[in-house]
């Protein structure tokens, strides 16, 4: 496939409808090379995919010499003759994963662009449905990240990690290698450097069926988000229905309204309606208050409302709730860095 991967990226944004001709795409790039090798990737076939491409990077601040990195993708942009945006945070070494996370894509919440196109791969996407497999989590977990929702799209989601390193390495491009990628103290990190490479060897193929299968439990997560959305309508939920419709609509109904909610969570939501009372926390300043009619969503800033509506398409990967006290916090969803 290397060695043309850049009509099977282009193919996959035409085939998939990640953008239409003449939108703005801010290709996030971090100087890795996943992310380098999309940027060199889509300006070589922006005539076929005919997106007015940009670039953002964003330095979290979290390593002594990670101005060097985006140094590097402001050299690139420049050789390519395409417009960067810089942003320098200023998270402190040690900032947690999800931290750099949600700050990057508050970043990207609020660029002035149609799209932001993100390097997540195959094996990422193997990684995650893993990742959902050990959480316990049902076919929203396993379903992993989508091709496009909202404005985040994934060109790359169906090559693999060794074929778009090889395409880097035969065309010469030049990366930064982040060391904290390259350590085992996380679980994606072991996932990554343990368990799928013990998968492959048991079972050649493994990833890119795992990718597979994600895509299948994207589509069964669809159907059944939208069938839960008509059993349980857009108010809020009675206390009734929680307790008594088939489970899978009720966790679905509840998962669009408390899109932070684990398993665990949902088994005490469920619980707590079938008991005709209790309260669950989702944080430490939001938390599911369950009564003989209805089933709310109480947070510490706002005092005791209806569950929210489905969040909007700038949303769905900082996943943030704010307390009065200015603290966030955020789900696990076992999306990568990048």
């Amino acid at each position: 496939m290397s060695r043309g991967l850049h009509h099977v990226v282009a193919q996959a944004v035409v085939d998939r409808g990640l953008w239409s001709p003449g939108q703005r795409v801010a290709v996030a790039v971090s100087g890795g090379v996943d992310s380098v090798a999309l940027l060199h990737l889509l300006h070589r076939t922006a005539g076929i995919h005919r997106g007015v491409l940009g670039v953002i990077t964003v330095d979290h601040g979290t390593r002594h010499d990670s101005a060097v990195d985006a140094d590097l993708v402001v050299a690139q942009c420049a050789a390519l003759d395409l417009p960067v945006q810089r942003v320098r945070l200023h998270l402190g070494a040690g900032a947690p994963e999800a931290a750099c996370r949600d700050a990057r894509y508050a970043v990207f919440a609020d660029l002035d662009v149609d799209r932001v196109a993100l390097a997540h791969h195959r094996d990422d996407q193997a990684e995650t449905a893993l990742l959902g497999l050990l959480r316990g989590g049902g076919t929203r977990a396993l379903a992993g990240m989508a091709w496009r929702r909202g404005r985040v799209v994934r060109p790359l989601l169906g090559v693999g990690r060794d074929a778009l390193h090889q395409w880097a390495c035969s065309e010469g491009l030049v990366w930064r290698t982040d060391p904290g990628n390259l350590g085992a103290d996380h679980l994606r990190s072991r996932v990554r450097h343990e368990l799928l490479p013990l998968i492959e060897a048991l079972r050649p193929g493994s990833a890119a069926a795992l990718a597979r299968g994600a895509g299948h439990a994207a589509a069964d997560d669809a159907l059944l988000t939208g069938l839960a959305e008509e059993a349980a309508g857009t108010g809020p939920l009675t206390t009734a229905w929680v307790a008594s419709a088939p489970e899978p609509l009720v966790r679905r109904a509840l998962l669009v309204r408390a899109p932070d909610a684990t398993s665990a969570h949902l088994d005490a939501i469920l619980g707590a309606a079938r008991r005709g009372r209790g309260q669950v926390f989702l944080s430490p300043c939001v938390s599911v208050v369950v009564d003989a009619d209805e089933v709310r969503m109480q947070c510490a800033d706002a005092g005791a409302d209806g569950l929210p509506s489905r969040p909007g398409p700038d949303t769905e990967a900082i996943r943030e709730r704010r307390c009065r006290d200015g603290t966030v916090t955020s789900g696990a969803h076992g999306v990568p860095d990048r």
